[in-house]
């Protein structure tokens, strides 16, 4: 059975890179082979957006960029489920003093990986808390590595 899996603004910097980051998560997730195309939470796309004109990217990264985007599935914030499991997560990261509160892209995100049932990847560590926490399902890689840390 294929995983519905939601990668995070930083998997899809490794993904744009194609650096050996890139190889390491197809290798393990099986990204591009799967039936189910992955999702994004559509303030990453945001993200990478504002990445390629800060960093000024070239034709040739831009280019990757639009291929990867044709690739996944986004999940837009103003869907309902979304919004309460942003709600959700935000009452709960306030109320147990996570880093995560502070990071509000990083809601979004959470909270389209709960709203969509999928198991979010990311590199980001303000994620941690959520991997021992149902109905998240997480994992948090190495930003050099792409291996799950412990």
């Amino acid at each position: 059975m294929s995983v519905q899996y939601l990668l995070d603004t930083t998997i899809l910097l490794h993904w744009t890179r194609e650096k050996s980051q890139a190889s390491e998560l197809e290798r393990q997730f099986e990204l591009t082979a799967s039936p189910l195309r992955p999702l994004i939470c559509e303030v990453s796309l945001g993200e990478m957006l504002a990445f390629s004109r800060s960093l000024k990217w070239g034709p040739e990264k831009r280019k990757r960029l639009s291929e990867i985007e044709r690739h996944v599935v986004k999940v837009p914030i103003s869907d309902r489920h979304v919004l309460d499991a942003y709600a959700e997560l935000s009452t709960l990261a306030h109320e147990k003093g996570w880093s995560i509160f502070h990071g509000k892209n990083d809601l979004w995100v959470g909270a389209a990986a709960k709203a969509t049932d999928s198991h979010l990847l990311t590199t980001d560590r303000d994620f941690l808390p959520l991997r021992s926490l149902p109905p998240w399902r997480v994992t948090v890689l190495h930003e050099k590595t792409a291996l799950p840390l412990p």
